[in-house]
């Protein structure tokens, strides 16, 4: 509970009328805690309301249980503690990087202090079963506790504007939480309303004769007691006279206002306030650029019952409510929250019927007899037929003596299918889930290799993805408002925040808030530009096992040079015993990732040392190299100047050769054009000797002929004898 100075008779508080009215718009918004409470009696194993066991009552079956919704909702709850990251402040600019290293230091103090991680997991819990969970971020009333309090609210002792539609609430115009509180918490609680709270716890019965000598109390107390006859809230729902506890409302709301504030060159926007004169100066030097607007400023109130009794602007450095919600899921018309059991209640419900409706085929039996067929009563027979070593007396004297005079049948097939059916829904509760049995430590369904396996639980990531989501968003939120109270705290007071305790590193000892001989601040945490973030790598011991496990894989392939300089790297991803220690030896061994500044006399001396030597060796290496690179030098001179005279004679061949390819060419163009002329008279003659063969060829055929007419005789000329013929021829 918030204690406050007493602002009650504020004019611009919460008056009683406004407060009614929220109360009655909450009783008006639509009806969702009855079915969250029902979700989160599921995920408990009371699925069986009063009707369905006196129904199953009624027909003698057993009111069986199967809760498969229970270890579904483990696995999902389990990747949040197995995948939880821590938060980290990051700074906007290089003036803020110590800021910011500085106060994720805090941040992370302050969470451990706080039990921070249990409170998000416990609402992570509740959102996934009813679809909402509530964060609180707030200061911490006992002294010898942590100074923060990171809690889970349950989601019965919170009602909102239900006309907010952001996931932050910064549209929400008001957040109420309301609680019983005895006696003796309400009185620690609210002091100076001591003789209120007394009187109520009493129902005001005694208020007649109570006497006080202050006529102001007096006064006071007769406008409470009217307020009490004239409320239209129900006295018995703001206090318990038997247990003596009242009923206080927790009231956060934001009342718009229209003011000017000032931009400054930076990108902060602060509130103006004319009575500040670096505000004026701010104005005048154009540092700041004064808007004017309108804006919510936050206050907070406490109703106890019908009775305000604080009403006072939010101590808070936000102006948010210090409730945070983690959302499940929202349906679209309405608004009402719900988690993942809504989905699977149905099937979970199947399971449970089926399982008693097969247990109950498979024990029951039925008769079938004739009436005079057993001398035994009907109740005597029934139950001498469930027992397996019952005993039944037939009747003698009966008509039909046959088989059938007295049957006992059981139906085995309706139980098998029952049981088909049932296996069917045990996998729907899964698949609507979204969890699948790789998901949940399980192997089924064919998955065999590890890609496969992973690749299922792959797809459950993916297909729980928003739910996930929306609680790391929530979770931001949760750093961020814990980061405000913590940088609220320090204000503008020199501190020292040590880094890297406990860590192979040297402690770090950052100055925040230091001011300067100039007047200037270095290190200013309220002016630092910084956000809070959740950290991408996971500081689970399953995570670094990981990780370690693939450093180990990509070292076995790198060079063994290599290897010695990410070693003290590979060693620190480890979760073994006394790694910081390992990893300072490595480092001092190989020299690698060592700060001078962390070293002692004698190692920066023998780090002195052994750099000396690595200076000489570099140094004899690097005359070597001289040498080799002169004697090289002259050999090329050498070679350079042979080259020159071989090029020399080279060129005079080159032209002798030249010339002598241009003799060879003129007597090549001279033998072409010979043969050229030597072939167009070849030619000439072969055609010249074919036209005398074809005219030998046609004297040949014509010259018998000749002849033949030769040798006839000429008229009037006389044969000659045919000797002197022969001789003459």
């Amino acid at each position: 509970m918030q204690t406050a100075v007493d602002e009650a008779q504020a004019p611009d508080g919460l008056p009683l009328d406004k407060l009614e009215s929220m109360l009655n718009e909450i009783s008006m918004q639509p009806v969702w805690r009855d079915e969250a409470q029902t979700a989160a009696a599921y995920y408990d194993g009371k699925q069986l309301t009063p009707q369905v066991l006196q129904s199953l009552k009624d027909r003698g079956q057993a009111p069986l249980v199967f809760n498969l919704i229970g270890p579904t909702i483990d696995a999902v709850l389990g990747i949040e503690a197995k995948t939880r990251t821590n938060w980290i402040v990051r700074p906007d600019n290089d003036d803020s990087i110590e800021v910011a290293e500085a106060l994720s230091e805090k941040l992370n103090e302050a969470s451990r202090t706080s039990l921070a991680d249990r409170g998000c997991a416990d609402a992570y819990a509740a959102q996934v079963k009813t679809g909402l969970g509530w964060v609180e971020v707030n200061r911490n009333s006992d002294p010898f506790d942590s100074p923060y309090r990171v809690n889970y609210v349950s989601r019965n002792e919170i009602s909102w504007d239900w006309h907010a539609k952001r996931p932050d609430l910064k549209d929400c115009r008001y957040l109420v939480r309301d609680r019983w509180l005895d006696e003796d918490r309400a009185l620690l609680a609210f002091p100076m309303h001591k003789e209120l709270i007394g009187l109520s716890v009493n129902g005001w019965r005694n208020f007649g004769a109570w006497s006080d000598n202050q006529p102001q109390n007096l006064i006071q107390l007769s406008h409470a007691y009217a307020e009490s006859q004239e409320t239209v809230l129900d006295p018995s729902t703001w206090w318990d006279t038997d247990r003596r506890r009242i009923r206080v409302f927790e009231v956060w709301y934001r009342k718009y206002q229209s003011g000017t504030v000032l931009k400054l060159n930076d990108g902060r926007v602060i509130e103006y306030n004319k009575a500040n004169p670096l505000h004026n100066v701010a104005i005048a030097s154009k540092a700041a650029q004064p808007i004017v607007g309108t804006f919510p400023k936050m206050r907070l109130c406490y109703f106890m019952g019908c009775h305000r009794i604080v009403d006072l602007p939010s101590p808070l450095p936000h102006d948010s409510f210090p409730y945070i919600p983690l959302w499940g899921f929202r349906e679209d018309g309405t608004g009402i929250p719900y988690g993942l059991i809504r989905r699977m209640m149905s099937p979970q419900d199947e399971v449970n019927a089926r399982r008693s409706k097969m247990m109950w085929l498979l024990s029951a039996k039925r008769v079938i007899m004739d009436k005079d067929a057993s001398t035994m009563s009907i109740e005597e027979l029934t139950d001498e037929v469930q027992r397996p070593d019952g005993v039944i007396l037939l009747n003698p004297s009966r008509v039909n003596k046959d088989q059938y005079a007295f049957r006992v049948e059981q139906d085995f097939q309706l139980a098998s299918q029952q049981f088909e059916i049932m296996v069917e829904a045990q996998k729907m509760i899964q698949e609507t889930a979204g969890v699948f049995s790789a998901l949940m430590g399980k192997q089924d369904g064919g998955a065999d290799s590890g890609v496969a396996i992973a690749s299922l639980i792959e797809q459950g990531g993916t297909t729980l993805a928003e739910l996930n989501d929306n609680y790391r968003f929530g979770r931001r939120l949760v750093g961020e408002q814990l980061m405000a109270l913590i940088e609220q705290d320090m204000g503008r007071e020199p501190q020292e925040v040590a880094t890297n305790v406990g860590k192979a590193d040297k402690t770090k000892i950052i100055s925040l808030n230091q001011r300067t001989d100039d007047g200037f601040i270095t290190n200013d945490v309220q002016r630092s530009k910084k956000q809070v973030v959740l950290d991408d790598i996971q500081a689970t011991a399953g995570y670094r096992a990981q990780v370690s496990a693939r450093l180990f894989e990509l070292a076995a392939t790198l060079p063994d040079d290599i290897k010695a300089a990410v070693l003290d790297i590979i060693v620190d991803s480890t979760d073994i015993p006394q790694r910081e220690e390992l990893v300072k030896r490595i480092r001092k061994i190989t020299g690698t990732g060592v700060d001078p500044a962390d070293m002692t006399p004698e190692e920066a001396a023998e780090m002195k040392r052994k750099q000396q030597v690595q200076a000489e060796t570099e140094s004899l290496a690097l005359e070597q190299l001289r040498e080799t690179v002169n004697k090289l030098k002259a050999e090329a001179a050498k070679n350079q100047s042979t080259a020159e005279n071989t090029d020399s004679k080279t060129n005079s061949q080159r032209y002798a050769d030249r010339k002598t390819d241009a003799e060879t060419d003129q007597i090549l163009l001279q033998m072409r054009e010979l043969t050229q002329q030597m072939s167009d008279m070849t030619r000439t003659l072969n055609d010249k000797v074919t036209d005398g063969e074809a005219t030998v060829k046609a004297y040949e055929s014509v010259l018998p002929d000749v002849m033949r007419m030769k040798a006839l005789p000429r008229p009037g000329q006389e044969k000659k004898p045919a000797a002197k013929a022969v001789a003459t021829r």
